[in-house]
């Protein structure tokens, strides 16, 4: 994209009449004790944002439900931000904290069954490699799979097929298993599948802006729940160390507790008609952003595809968790519930869409040159007022540690080198 169509794309989100933002260190909260006390653990002792620890949150408890047998939980969620932000600590944290009995139970099951003529996989949980034909074992028997990736950037960069069936699988409740040289035939082909995955990478790692755009365009990035998170902590900003201090066997049992109440579900949820026309305003205001993004002649509304299908599942893993909280199930997905899901994703996962748009839009170098523009103008005018006359390119160089080619391409317009000299002077239209 040209650079003189940043500005334009940088406001379209701005613009919007009805999307709104929020500061980036408020923290929002669902009103849901169970969610939002899981939340406040991981940010006691992780330096991850809100959004990274929210959305992987949903992402685990989603799986958890899905494995209990709730239809439409199992979400994607990747994390890109920048190194030290706390990216995998996170995911260690919420597997620790909320799925380490669900896997000692499935281990059980596998253990169980080591001796029957027909192999089975109930292991349901992968963190790191699994091959495609592993996986298509592993769904035959558990519906509910979940795939953590860290350093996915790595994976992807070295293409995988893997990658492509995670795309494939994304809000499907069945599929046709991929058949596999030399593996035995069997008739369970079709599937029931609810599958939920989680990576983390940098973009760097990732392969930059094109290659994120390039997934983007492809399908596997417009499907998921995306954090952004670019700002390290400074020095200051460091009060003390974390301790660990969770107490992962009581938050253990707690999922174990909600695991179980979910497998009691038998009603099928509906929305009520305040929840209807909520979706529909929102339905309305994303399409009015990805309108803005297609008229610029980007590809950015990309990010807002599966808003709709991600809202929804948001919609079912919240109104579970409330029931949870009541111990009675209701059928009806309220007004309430709603408003607090839209909310969300206004304005934490928006936000984070907008920052990835902003780095892929060079809205972040547009931001150091500008800084690097302030910081020379200041040197220029200090330099001359003190000393009476102009300074060189390697005086500035020396002064702002920026390159001299670097210094040329910043100052067109506004300096220019005295012909047969290095010296500098005011452009005349200056």
């Amino acid at each position: 994209m040209k650079l003189s169509n940043v500005k334009a794309v940088l406001g379209a989100y701005e613009n919007s009449s009805n999307i709104i933002k929020i500061d980036v260190n408020k923290n929002f909260t669902f009103g849901i004790e169970f969610i939002d006390s899981h939340i406040k653990n991981i940010q006691s002792v992780c330096d991850a944002s809100y959004a990274q620890v929210s959305l992987a949150s949903l992402t685990t408890i989603g799986f958890l439900l899905a494995h209990a047998g709730i239809k439409n939980t199992a979400m994607y969620f990747t994390d890109l931000s920048s190194s030290g932000t706390g990216k995998t600590f996170n995911m260690t944290l919420q597997f620790k904290l909320l799925l380490q009995s669900i896997e000692k139970l499935q281990e059980e099951l596998q253990l169980s069954c080591e001796d029957t003529e027909e192999l089975k996989r109930y292991h349901n949980m992968h963190r790191g490699k699994i091959t495609t034909a592993a996986l298509n074992q592993c769904i035959k028997t558990q519906r509910a799979q979940l795939l953590m990736i860290d350093e996915l950037g790595l994976l992807m960069s070295r293409g995988s097929d893997i990658i492509d069936e995670v795309t494939k699988l994304y809000g499907v409740d069945q599929t046709a298993l991929s058949v596999t040289k030399g593996e035995v035939p069997n008739t369970k082909n079709i599937v029931p599948v609810a599958f939920s995955f989680m990576g983390a990478t940098t973009l760097s790692y990732f392969g930059g802006s094109k290659s994120v755009m390039k997934e983007l365009l492809g399908g596997f990035i417009n499907r998921q729940v995306l954090a952004y998170c670019n700002v390290i902590k400074k020095p200051e900003e460091i009060t003390s160390i974390f301790k660990d201090t969770l107490d992962y066997k009581t938050s253990n049992e707690k999922a174990m507790k909600l695991f179980n109440f979910a497998k009691t579900c038998t009603i099928k949820f509906h929305y009520s008609k305040e929840s209807e026309d909520l979706q529909l305003e929102f339905k309305k205001e994303v399409q009015e952003l990805i309108v803005k993004y297609h008229e610029m002649g980007t590809e950015f509304g990309s990010f807002y595809s599966r808003i709709e299908q991600n809202l929804q599942i948001v919609l079912n893993i919240l109104h579970t968790l409330k029931c949870f909280e009541s111990n009675i199930w209701f059928e009806e997905i309220d007004k309430e519930i709603t408003s607090k899901a839209i909310s969300f994703f206004k304005e934490v996962v928006f936000l984070e869409i907008d920052k990835l748009i902003n780095y892929l839009s060079d809205g972040e170098l547009l931001e150091l040159q500008s800084k690097q523009l302030s910081k020379i103008k200041h040197h220029v005018e200090k330099f001359h007022n003190e000393k009476g006359y102009m300074p060189d390119i390697r005086d500035i160089q020396q002064k702002t540690r920026i390159k001299s080619l670097d210094i040329e391409v910043l100052t067109k317009g506004y300096l220019e080198i005295i012909p047969g000299s290095r010296k500098l002077r005011y452009c005349e239209k200056y």
